[in-house]
């Protein structure tokens, strides 16, 4: 029998679920704050560095990335969905900024970095919730993740090099600390979790370490949107359009992919992994980069995506989802 977590083990599981209602309260409490006290002068580097050792250390330490050994080995599938995760999605990025977002160079860069930073850690859980091939999420997951220092800078500095000047070769030392040293700090955790205590005792934690990740993904946003809370209150224009923005990606990159699970004559369980794969986006690392390197009016954009982004998945899965069995029925590609 599974043991009662205690009261901040519930906390962190409490976190976990409801993520994007605390993302939003958090939001309003710093648009308050911030409007009511001065806080445009805040450094964010050093929060920044603190809110990416939270939000990503438990994050991949919870990865388990010794299992894609044993998992999906649908190679045309992964390599569809991660060509749609980080080419397809920055070209749809690229689209949207320069029409919708144009006047508003900043919010329009944060879309850029949505479409050039994908393969969200969730993909494997929302896989689950879906009913979809978690063994093949769980591929894509890491193989998504480990390209990003790699395709990444290239693609933000390509789609974005026209909103927002900065150093290629400086966002490319960043990601890749970004996530190999909170990734190589996971595996050794890991490792020396399971020899002293085993891998019961493991996983019986594991399942508190997004609600650690969460509360990182909290501290970033209160500061980055208290930053801004001025310009934003003087400007209500500027909701409406992150709001357009990431709505009109996300219908985009859904459409091409449904589009590519019908043509590739995908069953369910692969298709909806490409469909979310395609679509959702890391919340973690784009946050994380941009408080380091990029203004508070980006960092406030991509403050406001976990709340859209986990709304729009689950639409995309619970109404969606139900058509797409019908449509693509459940026979699955042949590995």
């Amino acid at each position: 029998m599974e043991r009662r977590p205690g009261p901040l083990g519930m906390v962190l599981l409490e976190l976990k679920r409801r993520l994007y209602l605390y993302v939003a309260i958090d939001a309003v409490a710093a648009l308050l704050a911030g409007h009511m006290v001065d806080l445009s002068g805040i450094n964010m580097r050093p929060i920044g560095v603190a809110a990416v050792f939270i939000m990503l250390y438990p994050m991949l330490t919870g990865l388990i990335v010794e299992r894609v050994r044993r998992a999906g080995r649908n190679y045309r599938l992964i390599g569809v969905t991660l060509f749609y995760a980080y080419i397809v999605a920055s070209a749809t990025a690229y689209v949207v900024s320069r029409s919708i977002l144009s006047s508003y160079p900043d919010v329009a860069f944060a879309l850029v970095m949505v479409g050039a930073i994908p393969c969200s850690n969730m993909l494997i859980g929302w896989a689950g919730i879906a009913d979809a091939s978690v063994e093949d999420a769980l591929v894509i997951a890491v193989a998504g993740l480990l390209l990003i220092p790699i395709l990444s800078p290239i693609l933000i500095r390509i789609n974005g090099g026209v909103f927002v000047h900065f150093s290629t070769a400086r966002l490319f030392e960043i990601l890749l600390a970004y996530i190999i040293i909170p990734l190589a700090l996971g595996l050794w955790t890991r490792r020396i979790i399971i020899k002293r205590r085993g891998m019961k005792y493991f996983m019986s934690i594991r399942r508190f370490l997004p609600g650690v990740s969460a509360t990182g993904i909290l501290l970033i946003v209160f500061f980055s949107v208290a930053k801004v809370a001025r310009i934003v209150v003087g400007r209500p224009v500027i909701f409406l359009l992150v709001l357009a923005g990431l709505l009109s990606y996300y219908a985009i990159q859904t459409l091409l992919s449904i589009a590519a699970a019908k043509l590739m004559n995908l069953g369910y369980e692969q298709g909806l992994v490409l469909i979310l794969g395609a679509t959702a986006s890391s919340q973690a690392i784009s946050l994380s980069v941009a408080a380091t390197m990029f203004s508070a009016l980006t960092v406030f954009a991509l403050s406001f995506k976990p709340i859209i982004q986990v709304l729009y998945i689950l639409f995309l899965i619970y109404y969606v989802g139900p058509k797409l069995k019908a449509m693509l029925g459940s026979e699955s590609l042949e590995k």
